[in-house]
Order: C-alpha cells, then structure tokens, then sequence
C-alpha cells in the first residue's frame, strides 16, 4: 500500500531538510499527562482551498493549539476533524475543541481543521462516498501544510515524522479513509477522479506528503473494512454498541436517521478484520451507549482522553503510567448479547456471479438486505455453508446476516 506516496515523498526528502524524528523521554510525564496547565491558541489558519458541491471556491481554515510555554522544539501533531454527518459541524465544535485543549495540556500540537461539507439532495451512496472522498482530500492538504511548515519557516515545531489524524463521527470517518482508502484501485465507482482529483486532490500544500503515524477512530467507520492491510497505520477506535447513527458493527448507515445511504464497516468490524491481518490497532467499547457519548458527559470524555492518550503514548514507543481502562472491557455475556460474534466468511467479496457464505457453526438462517433495508433473500440453512446465486442482484451494498443456533454474525457484501 501507499505507493502513489512514494514518488511525492522522495522528492519533497530532496528538497527539504528536515530533522530526524524526536527521541521521547519514557521518563517524563509529558505526553502521559497534563504537564501544562494552559494553552495557546492560532485561529483561523488558511491551509487550502477547493471547490464544494455547487462548484464555489471555499477556502480551508485550522485552528491549532498548543501548549503553552512550552520550550520543546519538535512535538507529535494531532489533526481532529468534526463530526455532522458531512453537512454540518464546524472546527470549533464542542468536542475537538475540548479533545485539542485536552492533548495539548499533554504536551501536543492540536489542529482543528476545517473541511468542504455537503451531500445533494436526495441524499444517496454516490453523494456520501464524494462527501467522505472532498474531505479527506482536505485533511490530506492539513497534513501537507505542517509538513511545509516544518521544512520551512517551523512555526508550530511539529515532529513531521509523528503526525496523527482523528476524529469524530463523520471526522472519523475521515481520518479511517484518509489512512487505509489509499490506492487508486480501491477507489470505489462513484469518485470520478477527473471531477474530483485525485487522491492527494488539490486542496493545497502541494510537493509535501501526506501520509501519518496512526488514526484515532471516534465513532466512526469505513466503506470497506478490507481497503486495511497488514503493516498500515497503528488504528485506536472507540464506540457505543447503541450508536444509532454510525453502526457499531456493519449495517446500513443513515442520513439523519431518515435516508439509506450505504452499508459500512463500524469500528467492532474494522477491529475484527485488523486483528486478523495483523494491523495494530485497538478497540474501546462504550458499552450501552449511543453516537459520541463524549460530546455531552464529562466521564466519557474522561474515558476517551484517557484512551486515546495511551494510545499515543505507547506509539511513542513508551508505556502509559496508567494502563486503565482497558479495551473490551464488557463480559463476554454482553457480546454475545450483541449478536455480531458469529465467525462467518464471504467469498469471492466483492463478487458478481456467486458468493459462498460459511461460517465454523450450522447456519440456522441467512438474511440479506439491500441498501434500502429492504430483504432481498431469507433462507433456512441447516448446515454450515450456503452458496448464494447473486445473477438477479443488482450491482451495490447489501448487509448479510448470517444467523446460528445462538449468535449472529453481519458481513458487507458487494455485488459488481
């Protein structure tokens, strides 16, 4: 993966000089805890920009925050993206602001970052993917632009070798696809490439590279948990099993809780499938609560912070001083009250004649949905496979549920 990055890289290695990458002291508190006790704060940096969906020129802003006082001459950089669902939210939202104020007490550089929102009404698949596709080529360009700020005028004394990039809801969404949707023949067929740009599109910063040191998942999802690959980047997620606006498994994903938009690997799927290939990456549950529990509640956000942190500490290549809490932290009683533990494979995905589903126990049941929620096969099984004629299936997403003698497994299949 990541190899359109390379010819980018090389060249901007040769033109600018930059330091080697910062030695963290195990030893210190900092970035384990709030050593600072207030920041400082740059608004309203233009970083980029690019035109949004009624084909005006926006122009892109950051504000970052940092430590104040602070005498380092390299830090880690965190990006936050807001969530909104891609139509609304604002950098200065609630939460990354306080996430920004909260890892900037702990020794980092936080950036807050604008992006191009907007899906056209009515609201479909196509219009999503492009929202998810115009941001993250934002985000890209917010890298970029630390990037050229460190090998130039070093305004904000970032480590250009430890940027990490995250967010919330739809600004998770973001940072998961700016990491892990990086090559062009992953890019699903409804980003246009001419009409769009490219990957890196052209949102600014150009020359400087833009991939990072790992993603902080908050809420959010990808369009296919199999765009991961082993060795990609370090991945931290954290999610409420009853979140009803992104899924915490794979599920259909709704606008508003009103309009199907697609189905989506939630973070209990992304973890699942990184476990299995090898990607580091960890996974906090918010048992039995909903979409961005942080937001409002100052114990989950506590929680999150403390997560997170560790997270980041350990990526440093240290270890917290407080390894709690744990991720996965509910009994196994209350996953399997989740329904989503049955094993099940899908094969060939995507597929467009057949697909063998089989899972390690019998099958009592197999339910597909379309991205309608509308069910388009239930079968009884009885056995611990079941080969799915898929010729009277349009091309697109469904949502397979795949049901046992006890547990429930659900899987994303796509149909070409």
């Amino acid at each position: 993966m990541k190899k359109f990055f390379l010819t980018v890289f090389f060249l901007w290695v040769a033109s600018a000089s930059l330091s080697a990458q910062t030695i963290i002291d195990c030893t210190s508190s900092r970035y384990d805890t709030e050593v600072f006790s207030s920041v400082n704060t740059s608004p309203n940096r233009v970083f980029g920009s690019n035109f949004n969906t009624s084909g005006t020129l926006v122009q892109l802003s950051l504000d970052v925050v940092e430590p104040s006082g602070d005498t380092a001459a390299m830090r880690p950089l965190i990006i936050w993206a807001h969530g909104g669902s891609f139509v609304t939210g604002t950098r200065q939202d609630n939460d990354v602001v306080a996430l920004s104020n909260r890892f900037a007490k702990r020794g980092y550089v936080c950036a807050s970052i604008d992006y191009r929102l907007g899906i056209p009404f009515p609201p479909d698949q196509t219009g999503a993917t492009q929202a998810v596709y115009r941001a993250v080529q934002d985000m890209k360009a917010a890298v970029r632009y630390f990037r050229q700020d460190a090998a130039t005028t070093n305004t904000f004394k970032i480590d250009p070798n430890r940027i990490y990039v995250g967010g919330s809801s739809a600004g998770a969404f973001t940072a998961l696809h700016l990491a892990y949707l990086d090559d062009v023949s992953e890019l699903p067929v409804e980003i246009d490439t001419v009409a769009l740009g490219n990957l890196e599109g052209n949102s600014g910063n150009p020359g400087y590279p833009s991939n990072v040191s790992g993603v902080i998942n908050l809420c959010g999802a990808i369009g296919n948990r199999t765009w991961m690959q082993p060795n990609d980047e370090p991945l931290c997620s954290m999610h409420g099993t009853t979140d009803q606006t992104v899924p915490y498994a794979t599920a259909t994903i709704f606008l508003f809780n009103v309009y199907p938009l697609m189905v989506v690997d939630g973070s209990y799927s992304i973890n699942e499938y990184a476990d299995q290939i090898g990607v580091d990456n960890t996974l906090y549950t918010y048992f039995g609560a909903g979409h961005v529990p942080y937001l409002a509640n100052a114990a989950y956000m506590d929680t999150t912070v403390r997560f997170v942190s560790n997270f980041l500490y350990q990526q440093l290549g240290c270890q917290p001083s407080d390894p709690n809490p744990l991720p996965n932290t509910f009994t196994t009683t209350a996953v399997n009250e989740l329904n989503l533990t049955l094993p099940v494979e899908l094969f060939p995905n995507p597929a467009s004649s057949y697909c063998m589903i089989r899972s390690d126990e019998v099958i009592r049941e197999i339910r597909v949905r379309d991205l309608m929620g509308r069910m388009v096969l239930q079968t009884a099984v009885g056995r611990s496979d079941f080969f799915v004629n898929l010729e009277q299936f349009s091309a697109g997403s469904y949502s397979v549920e795949v049901i046992g003698e006890q547990l429930t497994g659900i899987r994303k299949l796509i149909v070409k």
